[in-house]
């Protein structure tokens, strides 16, 4: 019996080969989507599962406003936590970005990357295994490193580690140990650990520094319940040390003050087992980035999608194949076979074509995933071996499915009828048919939509006017060796004078921050009372100048003013909003450090990070402003003509070289490629989704043509007799092709609200973002009518050309 299946199966398999490829082609695509978005899932649900209390570690969200929060807080707050909670485990600040640079081993230069700069309770709150070295207490001392046992070997080669000394930006730290990577993926893993926060936090503590929310406060509580009392101890701790004093000076209560002025500050804690899953990035703490929940949904639902029209099709396709071996049912049937035998043929068949999907499924994910790696930046690892009862869960479901409806429709036929190759459409089979072809009309549409919307909006993003123009200006890194950090400005100005003669630069400048970087350091300040935070960045008087950063009012700082270095800062915009002033800011003054401090311009916004997140309040002062930020400059920008590019910067990197004031090697990077980086994702979800458009609506197409094809050719006698009763070919086409266009708008109807919904969810991770306009609705329906019109109309076409005799034989 099997062996005859076999056959049967393979007759039918080569006399309809397009039918045939096409199926097992749409179930393959289908599913390995299924299978990589699963991978992609289950990546990032495994992160942090090796540390066993990933539910009692938290990060503190400081909230200022309904909008505005940020994963970091003063350093202060630790350690008086720590004194008035019994629910605090221990603490440790860690900086939410990784640091990257040059090390000096032994007199050797070696470029690293991903180091954390964190407190010596590092490896209490992250858990690391110590695999040499102190493992009860890990740092024993400053200036101290712990160093990745992947990493060894890169930096140290054959040689022991433990002892040895590493200089960092003209910083010695001594190398106390080595730990083990997690052994599953964490969203905190870098290459080092360095024990530098540690004397941040005692400065701050002794200089009453509350203002300067620079790093990521990590708690390890007793018991993850504890949560909100603790929440509730730092609002108490803001309320003693910050508020209290501001309030006793005006003769207030806390409450009063709080009213009298709108204090809205509060706290948030985030565990670390959900951190990697939030969708904003203000809002996490994370060096290894974020994934972000919506995207990992719809990458399930869109899979999802996908796999489900492809099982559709199948059963339309089985279907359509019907009407070719009807004969051969009405014989078997004549020689016995019953309604089982039928359907176990058709399981039968049914599975081996679905084994023959699931094995070019498996191929395409195997040769897909090195590109996928790299292109999603994860590691989506791949064993056949685990994903066993989830392809027997698919294969039995589908056959299930793709079995069952043919079957039962098949073994209806009444033998007579077959015989003489009438076979007559029920009811509730035309209903069902024409339910699976609206649902693919549904899903096409959507993704048609979809990707007409990931377009506008990157091409939005692409074209935004970001508020300055970096065209040909370089950034270079400016790392000072640490004797040399007192002379910071004198030494800037002696280079900056070398690189301005250099023909082929056009100008040069430097602040304190990295357009497109990671790098960012926020302060606390009073306007009115009102508590406000912002981020600072020191510069220099042709900042403003080489990036065409414009003021709305006021006007650049100068050396002219020696005001400047005094009092004297610029404000953006939204600072400027945020502290509610509406009329003319110049000239009106805010308390910073416990000093009056002077507005003397308005900076317009531009996007300093990327167009996923809003504007940040930012303060501008200049570099020799007597608060010494000035010795913070984080790179230098130079503008360079766009002739004799390569001559330039290595001339540029000659000078450098000469002032010998770095132990860094001379790097550079064009600061508009840089900024690009950071809506990489968002041209990478552009093309996944024109990638996965053009797979849908050619499957939809395809499950089209099989169910056209399947009814045109079932109504054959129909139009045999109409021909006969005079009907023309233009009034036989109209009537075999009206019922798609039905389906084919309330497939499009349907699909609109859902479309809406979902795709208006994905912008609302974009600060700047389009709004949704009626053109890719109209777009879309404009395409799926036409596209269903060449199908239906070629098809019906074809029909009215038949032989007429040879369907009225009978009659």
């Amino acid at each position: 019996m099997i062996k005859n299946w076999l056959k049967i199966y393979w007759y039918n398999t080569m006399k309809h080969k397009m039918y045939f490829l096409l199926t097992v082609i749409g179930l393959a695509i289908g599913l390995s989507a299924v299978i990589i978005s699963y991978l992609y899932y289950t990546e990032e649900m495994s992160y942090d599962t090796w540390h066993k209390d990933s539910d009692r570690v938290f990060m503190v969200e400081t909230k200022f406003s309904e909008e505005e929060g940020w994963p970091s807080l003063s350093y202060p707050y630790g350690e008086v936590l720590k004194d008035i909670s019994d629910r605090v485990e221990t603490y440790s600040y860690l900086d939410a970005h990784y640091q990257g640079g040059v090390v000096l081993i032994n007199g050797e230069a070696k470029v690293f990357e991903k180091a954390s700069f964190g407190q010596s309770a590092f490896f209490d709150v992250f858990p690391f295994e110590i695999v040499q070295g102190n493992k009860i207490k890990p740092f024993d001392g400053p200036n101290q490193v712990f160093i990745k046992d992947t990493y060894v070997k890169y930096l140290f080669k054959n040689e022991e580690p433990v002892g040895q000394v590493i200089l960092l930006w003209g910083k010695t730290f001594t190398v106390k140990g080595v730990y083990k990577e997690a052994e599953t993926l964490s969203s905190i893993n870098p290459n080092m650990v360095f024990n530098v926060l540690d004397e941040r936090v005692e400065n701050a503590i002794g200089s009453n520094g509350w203002g300067n929310y620079s790093s990521a406060l990590w708690i390890k509580l007793k018991s993850p319940e504890s949560k909100e009392l603790i929440e509730k101890q730092l609002l108490s701790i803001y309320d003693e040390k910050v508020i209290a004093p501001v309030a006793k000076s005006k003769g207030l209560t806390i409450e009063e003050l709080k009213k009298e002025k709108d204090y809205v500050l509060t706290f948030y804690l985030h565990d670390l087992k959900g951190q990697r899953l939030v969708n904003s990035n203000q809002k996490n703490a994370l060096p290894e980035g974020i994934a972000n929940r919506n995207r990992i949904y719809i990458a399930i639902g869109l899979s999802s999608l996908i796999m489900l029209l492809s099982v559709f099709n199948y059963i339309n396709i089985t279907t359509v194949q019907v009407m070719n071996r009807g004969k051969e049912l009405g014989v078997r049937k004549v020689l016995g076979a019953n309604k089982a035998s039928t359907m176990l043929q058709n399981y039968f068949e049914s599975a081996v074509t679905v084994l023959i999907s699931i094995i070019i499924s498996l191929v395409i994910v195997e040769y897909a995933l090195p590109s996928l790696r790299v292109f999603f930046k994860a590691k989506l690892l791949f064993n056949v071996l685990e994903f066993v009862p989830q392809v027997l869960l698919f294969l039995i479901t589908v056959i299930f499915l793709v079995g069952t409806v043919p079957a039962f429709y098949i073994s209806s036929f009444k033998t007579i009828e077959v015989l003489k190759g009438n076979i007559k459409r029920s009811k509730k089979g035309v209903w069902f048919k024409n339910t699976l072809l609206t649902v693919q009309f549904i899903v096409a549409c959507f993704f048609i939509i979809g990707s007409l919307i990931v377009n506008q909006q990157v091409n939005y993003m692409l074209n935004k006017d970001l508020g300055y123009n970096a065209n040909q200006i370089v950034g270079v890194p400016y790392n000072l060796k640490r004797d040399l950090v007192e002379n910071t400005l004198p030494i800037y100005k002696r280079l900056k004078a070398d690189i301005l003669k250099i023909k082929g630069v056009e100008g040069a400048s430097a602040w304190s921050l990295a357009i497109g970087g990671k790098n960012y350091s926020s302060v606390g300040y009073s306007y009115q009372g009102k508590q406000i935070q912002a981020g600072v960045a020191a510069m220099d008087d042709d900042f403003l100048k080489l990036f065409d950063i414009k003021l709305k009012e006021g006007r650049a700082l100068s050396q002219d003013f020696a005001s400047d270095s005094i009092k004297n800062v610029l404000l953006n915009e939204k600072a400027i909003t945020m502290m509610g002033i509406t009329d003319n800011a110049l000239g009106k003054e805010f308390e910073w450090n416990e000093e009056k401090v002077t507005i003397v311009g308005v900076v317009k916004d531009f996007n300093l990070f990327g167009l996923h997140e809003d504007y940040r309040p930012m303060i501008f002062m200049s570099l020799d402003f007597e608060q010494g930020w000035g010795s913070n400059m984080n790179e230098m920008s130079i503008k360079i003509n766009t002739e004799n590019v390569k001559e330039t910067m290595e001339a540029i990197e000659q000078v450098w070289k000469k002032h010998n004031i770095s132990d860094s090697p001379f790097t550079y990077e064009f600061v508009d490629k840089r900024f690009a980086q950071s809506f990489e994702r968002s041209l990478q979800e552009r093309k996944v989704f024109l990638v996965l458009n053009l797979l849908v609506v050619f499957i939809a197409l395809f499950g089209l043509y099989s169910l056209a094809s399947f009814t045109i050719n079932s109504r054959l006698k129909e139009v045999a007799i109409r021909k006969v009763l005079g009907a023309r070919p233009k009034d036989l086409i109209q009537k075999l092709t009206g019922q798609y266009i039905v389906f084919c708008l309330i497939g499009f109807g349907i699909a609109v609200f859902p479309s809406y919904y979902f795709l208006n969810k994905w912008l609302s991770d974009y600060a700047f973002r389009i709004e949704m306009s009626v053109w890719p609705f109209i777009f879309c329906f404009v395409i799926i009518i036409i596209l269903t019109l060449l199908i239906v109309i070629s098809r019906a076409f074809k029909a009215t050309r038949v032989d007429v005799l040879k369907y009225i034989k009978y009659e």
